[in-house]
């Protein structure tokens, strides 16, 4: 899979959306240095899936279903992959901090502001290759394209875009962000999307051998739109945490598999100390701050995973509505 070119990928999908940008809700942008900006704050539910497909560099696959809660109705995604260390975690991972400072003059001295800050997620994450996961990839893009997505309301700026360019050793004429704030459509949709990569990374945070798994299939219910990003926040990890069911097939010796069988036990967000209220009451009790957080509740609240080399399957977690339901605000 190494000849596979994540961003060459992406970009045939991000020049779809450019094509029909009326069709999939997008504003496309240029900037002066010839970086381009796909906007989809007002995209629609086939642009917000194709975020989902880019953030997975073209190797995953996003598709709307339906998940019923009691009376309540609600769309939700199905996403797939059979490349999921390269298209979750070499790409869909939002683990690219990009910060842009600059300095300004404050009541007679010179102080740094920040100009831009934002997660970068996408392909363009395997040309960087900045982030010490990186040592534990094997993978390497060799496109002479990068597609960075960023969950953001501000679009980013020249000196962003030249910071890619830089990093990703790509001419900036051929850099691409697709950004979006958390409260939308495509916010809703694309966070949703991520509920293999969420299973990984919390597979990968336990010692779990990644290079043991071999397909992954995710569903997980869409969030309401939020009035605001931070109040959006909250329902899309509380989708995941609550109700998010996730399937892997690995490929393990027989010897192994009660062992990576008894560790799968630690893998499910019920399994965490901070596990049991809304996500956003946990972050306020936590007085806003992420590192109070118990990391290890980022998690779907379902795995199953078949070891396609014995014939066995196990299921561990359990799904709480109630959680979800107080979340998501139904009555």
């Amino acid at each position: 899979m190494h000849h596979v070119k994540v961003n060459d990928l992406a970009k045939n999908i991000v020049q779809k959306i450019i094509d029909h940008k009326d069709l999939y809700g997008a504003e496309v942008h240029t900037l002066q240095n010839g970086a381009t900006l796909l906007s989809m704050k007002n995209a629609s539910w086939e642009g917000g899936k194709l975020v989902g497909e880019i953030c997975m560099g073209g190797l995953g696959n996003v598709e709307f279903s339906t998940y019923t809660l009691d009376t309540y109705f609600l769309p939700s995604v199905n996403v797939y992959t059979s490349f999921p260390i390269i298209s979750c975690m070499a790409s869909q991972l939002a683990g690219w901090s990009i910060k842009i400072k600059k300095e300004v003059e404050k009541d007679g001295e010179m102080k740094k502001k920040t100009i831009f800050q934002s997660l970068g997620s996408g392909p363009a994450r395997a040309k960087s290759r900045v982030e010490k996961l990186f040592n534990e990839i094997e993978y390497q893009d060799d496109s002479n394209c990068a597609v960075l997505v960023f969950e953001t309301p501000k679009l980013p700026n020249e000196e962003v875009m030249e910071l890619v360019a830089e990093k990703c050793k790509v001419d900036v004429s051929d850099t691409y962000a697709v950004c979006a704030p958390t409260a939308c459509l495509t916010g809703s949709i694309q966070v949703a999307a991520r509920i293999v990569e969420t299973g990984i990374h919390k597979l990968h945070e336990i010692h779990f051998p990644l290079e043991v798994i071999q397909d992954g299939y995710g569903t997980v219910p869409v969030a309401p739109v939020a009035k605001d990003d931070f109040a959006a926040m909250g329902p899309p990890n509380d989708a995941m945490f609550a109700v998010g069911q996730t399937f892997y097939t690995i490929k393990a010796d027989k010897e192994k598999e009660a062992e990576l069988f008894e560790l799968l036990q630690k893998a499910p967000a019920s399994t965490s100390s901070s596990y049991g209220q809304p996500f956003n009451v946990i972050f306020k009790e936590s007085e806003y701050d992420f590192y109070k957080i118990d990391p290890g509740l980022f998690a779907p609240a379902i795995y199953t995973v078949n070891n396609i080399k014995t014939g066995k399957t196990i299921t561990v977690g359990k799904q709480d509505e109630r959680l979800l339901k107080e979340s998501f605000g139904l009555k």
